[in-house]
């Protein structure tokens, strides 16, 4: 039922932004990331991060010459490498159909160079959970997290760094251990 509940709350706030504002462009994304887990019952003896890649595209709608609203929708990459037994590394590697939707506040409007910040949140629907050995069944089938970030338009490109804090703990096992994700990517994207 809490699954319903959220996607349905997510539905809403999607279909709504897609009636703010006025449609200023679509374009494509692709990026890196780097992941790791957080939370207070990190497994092994060492967690270290995981590459991966994000790629995928978006809509905005101007409100003004100054703030925007941005809905992506990506395929992502998270996961960590786990330090199991001596020198023994275990991937652990989660594939995510993400849909961040961001308030952008774009500073320079008028100029060729634009930095901006942004934020808000992005829901994502689990597609893989695997490790190097098997399939993690004890995955959560959703996660919701927090994006933060910084970036430069210009022309039709746009550059931008941005942290993914996860606010669900992933982990379904009976032991239910307090694990969530966390992502640093760098983005490139470009406006049609």
């Amino acid at each position: 039922m809490q699954k319903i509940i959220i996607i349905f709350t997510f539905v809403i706030l999607f279909t709504s932004s897609l009636m703010a504002g006025e449609f200023s462009g679509i374009g494509l994304k692709l990026g890196y990331n780097s992941s790791v887990f957080t939370g207070d019952d990190l497994p092994g003896k060492e967690v270290s991060s995981l590459a991966g890649l994000a790629l995928g595209g978006f809509v905005s709608y101007k409100f003004n010459t100054k703030f925007s609203l941005r809905q992506e929708v990506l395929l992502t990459s998270k996961g960590a490498r786990i330090n199991t037994i001596g020198d023994v590394y275990l991937s652990n590697i989660f594939l995510y159909f993400e849909l961040p939707l961001l308030a952008k506040m774009t500073f320079l409007s008028e100029q060729t160079l634009q930095p901006n910040i942004f934020i808000g949140p992005a829901f994502g629907l689990t597609i893989m959970a695997v490790n190097d050995v098997t399939v993690l069944e004890d995955i959560r089938g959703y996660d919701l997290g927090l994006v933060l970030g910084a970036g430069v338009d210009i022309w039709k490109l746009a550059l931008d760094i941005r942290f993914n804090i996860g606010l669900l703990n992933f982990d379904q096992s009976a032991e239910n251990l307090d694990l969530k994700n966390r992502t640093f990517s760098i983005m490139v994207g470009y406006a049609f």
